[in-house]
């Protein structure tokens, strides 16, 4: 039987988590929590450049991840999640206040909920091993999720976009940066506009 092709955003979502994902010996693989929200945070940015790369063929784009027939029913709600995540996100000023914090805040509310403490939250976040199914499926949102967000709200993305990357970044935001994984690198780079990574991303035609 032929192998199932991957659709676009799950080919993507694989692609960010594959290198944050540790081995054990006697275990499966796992994600450490504070590596998932790096890479969530690379899912929705990558999925908001492509979702304004091609806002203005859409239905077209959608054909590399959607079931036939049904492009315009998925854009509507990639964008319906959009608008939820800008919504939840209040006054936000920034690509990682919109994702990672936001899904950093998401998990910590649920783990509250469940009546977890403060220092057992605290101990959680720093100890935390996710499975790789669970962070595969958020990965997959977070992508599907930036896609609605690029492809409806253009200028924003270019504004948030150019706050973080074509400007000086602090040294101290950079190194934080670098550990959860959103950027490589010890050296901070010059401006980096959302064209040339659109360039980078030329595969998706």
């Amino acid at each position: 039987m032929p192998e199932k092709k991957l659709s676009l955003v799950d080919e993507l979502a694989r692609t960010i988590l594959a290198p944050a994902l540790k081995k054990r010996l006697f275990f499966g693989p796992y994600i450490p929590f504070q590596r998932y929200l790096g890479c969530y945070e690379i899912a929705f940015e990558t999925g908001a450049v492509l979702g304004h790369r091609f806002r203005d063929t859409m239905p077209s784009f959608a054909r590399l991840f959607s079931t036939p027939g049904r492009e315009e029913e998925l854009i509507g709600a990639m964008r319906e999640l959009a608008r939820d995540k800008l919504t939840e996100a209040h006054d936000t000023d920034s690509f990682i206040g919109l994702a990672m914090f936001s899904e950093e805040n998401r998990i910590k509310t649920n783990w509250q909920q469940s009546g977890a403490t403060p220092k057992q939250i605290e101990y959680m976040a720093k100890t935390l091993k996710m499975k790789p199914d669970q962070a595969h499926k958020n990965l997959w949102t977070a992508v599907s999720t930036g896609i609605g967000f690029g492809s409806k709200f253009p200028e924003l993305t270019e504004k948030l976009w150019a706050g973080a990357y074509e400007q000086h970044i602090p040294r101290d935001k950079w190194e934080h940066m670098r550990r959860v994984g959103v950027v490589n690198g010890a050296e901070i780079p010059g401006p980096y506009s959302i064209a040339k990574r659109e360039q980078e991303l030329q595969f998706c035609r």
